[in-house]
């Protein structure tokens, strides 16, 4: 059997008779990387635009941590003389202002007083040195009071409006009666929309849902029916708004809203928990209320939830299965989980994979848009990483069969298909076709081969035919003839269906291929010196 499937297109088209190698691309295979030590009661983490990481510390610190991993030596951010951190208090979230470059402006979310404690939302400033900011440069821009020593929410973030978005939880006591989280008068169980000023106040931004409202209805108030939003997260990319609600008994809820769409959500809590009912007094008509795109169970109902923790939508580079996703975790199941739009208005919920870690606490973007995981309790920054990102196969041709290289293990396809049986290194080759196979290494990464042309014809590659590219280099091919004569061009695809035929008259030395749809066919050339055909792979 004469066959040719040397001819591989890149920039410049390759003549025939060259053999042909085909290199893999790597299943990803997500781990956490350890990239800093040394930050116990770590509960948040994000940056400044600059490539520097910031890491909030539930005693009253924030730690800088540099691209190389390492913890410096000094501290940030020390406030820890007005922080109350007992439980769920502390300092609990940072943001740093969109012009933090130019003003240097950078905001704390944390509980300070006596007893239960009063919430701040407190502005600070960098000093001299910029590594290190001025712990006498607060300006506090909210200070609620708190009921209850727990639910108080924390998270911060800046959306692509230029708004600061703040998460306060419901004040805390499951059978509040008041139902506050429902209150539109009270800012508990709230995300709130503002939008910082340069004195260090605020002032609510005129599209906010609640501006014109009649009554005691506050207008800083963005979203409520939350029981404790401790993480938030916005996409950079479309400003949506990512909630992980902390659930009561049963379960945990990962909310989500469209940016832009300035409506005043009403997620739902006191009167459902995830989608169940658990309190409908001084409730609305369910049919207005926002249910969660994901309700985790607890350990009571089969589950191993208990403190979501909302995370980032992936916007890097270095995955490119992970971007557009929601990232997030949870503090007791410690499994990193995704959430991507299904294509139909929904969203779709997978595990990437479980770090078996206890107390994950948050999870921040650096200013490229890589993801980082804090651990609460054992002191650790995280990188997620894929531990395969360097992994590599090749397919080649060697005589009538390719082979995939060295590996532990082996499955070949054939135009996507798999072939049963084809568990070698080696295969025979046995058809036309795109031959592609899933290699898993020694090292337990899979590998799966691009896929690599193969066609078969009954005629010798060699011929009086040469296949380059036009004169200005464009990516054009071009049939370049030393023959006289009548000559009858085919393209065809992998299986041989012709695709498009021209004859060319005699002398004619340059003949432009038109535009095909397949990335890779034939071309054969059928003339009175008899025939010649050579696969191409388009560029």
């Amino acid at each position: 059997m004469a066959h040719n499937s040397n001819l591989l297109i890149g920039i410049a088209l390759l003549t025939a008779g060259l053999s042909c190698s085909v290199h893999a691309q790597h299943v990803p295979q997500f781990i956490l990387q350890p990239w800093a030590e040394g930050l116990g009661l770590a509960t948040d983490v994000t940056h400044a635009g600059d490539g520097r990481l910031f890491v909030a510390r539930q005693y009253g610190a924030v730690f800088l941590v540099r691209d190389s991993g390492d913890v410096s030596n000094i501290e940030f951010l020390n406030i820890a003389g007005q922080v109350l951190n007992n439980g769920e208090r502390g300092l609990l979230g940072i943001a740093f202002d969109p012009d933090f470059a130019t003003n240097g402006h950078f905001y704390v979310n944390y509980v300070t007083g006596v007893g239960n404690g009063i919430t701040r939302i407190s502005r600070f400033t960098v000093g001299a040195n910029p590594d290190v900011a001025d712990p006498a440069s607060e300006v506090v821009m909210l200070s609620i009071p708190q009921p209850d020593p727990i639910h108080n929410g924390g998270g911060l973030a800046f959306g692509p409006d230029g708004y600061l978005y703040c998460a306060l939880g419901d004040g805390g006591g499951a059978e509040d009666p008041n139902n506050e989280a429902q209150d539109l008068t009270s800012l508990f169980g709230a995300i709130l929309r503002i939008k910082p000023e340069a004195d260090g106040s605020y002032s609510i931004p005129p599209d906010n849902p609640f501006v014109n409202a009649q009554g005691d209805t506050l207008p800083e108030i963005w979203a409520y029916g939350l029981r404790n939003p401790y993480r938030i997260g916005i996409d950079p990319l479309n400003g949506d708004v990512w909630i992980g609600d902390v659930g009561e008994a049963s379960y945990e809820e990962v909310n989500r809203w469209p940016g832009g769409l300035n409506t005043g959500p009403n997620f739902g809590w006191r009167c459902y928990e995830g989608n169940v009912p658990f309190n409908t007094s001084i409730c609305p008509d369910s049919a207005s209320l926002v249910f969660p795109l994901v309700a985790l169970p607890h350990g009571t109902l089969g589950g191993t939830a208990c403190a979501v923790v909302a995370g980032e939508v992936y916007r890097g580079a270095q995955h490119p299965s992970l971007l557009g996703k929601h990232i997030y975790t949870d503090f007791c199941s410690g499994q990193l989980r995704t959430l991507a739009p299904n294509g139909t208005g929904g969203y779709t919920d997978e595990l990437l994979f479980g770090t078996g870690l206890l107390g994950l606490s948050s999870i921040g973007a650096d200013s490229a848009g890589e993801l980082y995981v804090t651990g609460l309790i054992n002191g650790v920054l995280y990188k997620l990483v894929d531990r395969c990102a360097g992994a590599s196969a090749s397919v080649i041709e060697v005589g009538d069969s390719l082979f995939a290289g060295e590996g532990a293990a082996f499955q070949w396809f054939r135009n996507d298909t798999l072939i049963p049986g084809a568990v070698e290194a080696y295969l025979p080759i046995t058809g036309n076709g795109m031959y592609t196979c899933s290699v898993t290494l020694s090292s337990g990464c899979v590998v799966l081969t691009e896929a690599y042309p193969f066609f078969s014809t009954d005629v010798a590659a060699q011929g009086p035919y040469r296949i380059g590219t036009g004169n200005g280099g464009e990516l054009h091919l071009l049939l370049r003839s030393t023959r006289t004569g009548v000559h009858r061009v085919q393209l065809l695809d992998m299986q041989g269906r012709l695709l498009h035929e021209e004859v060319i008259g005699a002398h004619v030395n340059e003949w432009l291929l038109p535009d095909v749809q397949p990335v890779v066919f034939m071309v054969r050339v059928l003339g009175p010196q008899g025939a010649w055909a050579a696969p191409v792979v388009r560029p």
